[in-house]
C-alpha cells in the first residue's frame, strides 16, 4: 500500500453507508402460509403478538427488547468488523439471525417467563402445556430478512 492510498478508508466508508441505508427485520413472511385447519399463520402471530381477542404473548417486540443488550453487542461487533474490513450485508445477516435466535427463545422459554399460562382445558385439549407451540408452525415461520430502507 503507497503512502496516500485511501482504498482501505473508502472500502470502510462505502461498508458503513451499506449499513446505514439497510434494515433488518425480523417477524413473519407476508406469505407464510395457513395452518391444516385454514387459519391463516400470520393473523394468529399478529393476536399473539398484540393480544388481539387472546392473552398478549409477544415473540418478538418483548423478547428483543428484553435481549436488547445482546442486539447491541452483536451491532458493535458487526461495526468493528467492518472497520477491519468486514462486509455489512455479511454482518447484518449475523445480527438478523442472533435476532430471529431470540425471538425463537420466547417459544422455548414461555415468553422469558413472561407469558400467561394456558387454561387447564387447553391443555387437557392439545395434551401439552407449551404456550404457543401445537404444530410448531409458527416457531418455525419466525425469520429476518436484510432490508435496503
Amino acid at each position: 500500500m503507497k503512502k496516500n492510498d485511501l482504498t482501505k478508508l473508502h472500502e470502510i466508508t462505502k461498508q458503513i453507508k451499506i449499513a446505514k441505508k439497510t434494515a433488518i427485520k425480523v417477524g413473519l413472511p407476508a406469505d407464510v402460509g395457513h395452518y391444516k385447519n385454514g387459519a391463516s399463520v400470520l393473523e394468529v402471530g399478529t393476536a399473539h403478538e398484540y393480544g388481539l381477542g387472546v392473552p398478549r404473548r409477544s415473540f418478538i417486540r418483548m423478547p428483543l427488547d428484553k435481549e436488547k443488550s445482546k442486539l447491541n453487542k452483536a451491532l458493535k461487533s458487526g461495526y468493528e468488523s467492518i472497520l477491519k474490513g468486514g462486509n455489512a450485508i455479511t454482518n447484518l445477516n449475523k445480527i438478523g439471525l442472533i435476532a430471529q435466535g431470540i425471538s425463537k427463545n420466547s417459544f422455548k422459554t414461555q415468553g422469558y417467563g413472561i407469558w400467561k399460562d394456558i387454561k387447564n382445558e387447553t391443555k387437557e385439549e392439545k395434551g401439552s402445556s407449551k404456550i404457543l407451540f401445537d404444530t410448531g408452525r409458527l416457531v418455525q415461520s419466525v425469520t429476518f430478512w436484510v432490508v435496503k430502507d
